[in-house]
């Protein structure tokens, strides 16, 4: 059997889809993230868990 030389057909993806723009959420995240001094106060901000570590909070943005 020989192989085919045609490309593949495959379906088209569907056009991505635009997030919604919450300006005024937004606005409040960032200042909240400008407001925040150190990474457990970033991971609240984003709704993570507190970063802990044997030498107290770790650094990690």
């Amino acid at each position: 059997m020989a192989n085919d030389i045609t490309p593949r057909k495959t379906k088209t993806p569907p056009p991505p889809v635009r997030p919604v723009r919450r300006s005024g959420s937004t606005d409040e995240l960032v200042e909240r993230l400008l407001n925040a001094r150190n990474s457990n106060e970033i991971a609240a901000v984003i709704g993570l868990p507190p970063i802990i570590g044997l030498s107290g909070p770790k650094i990690a943005y």
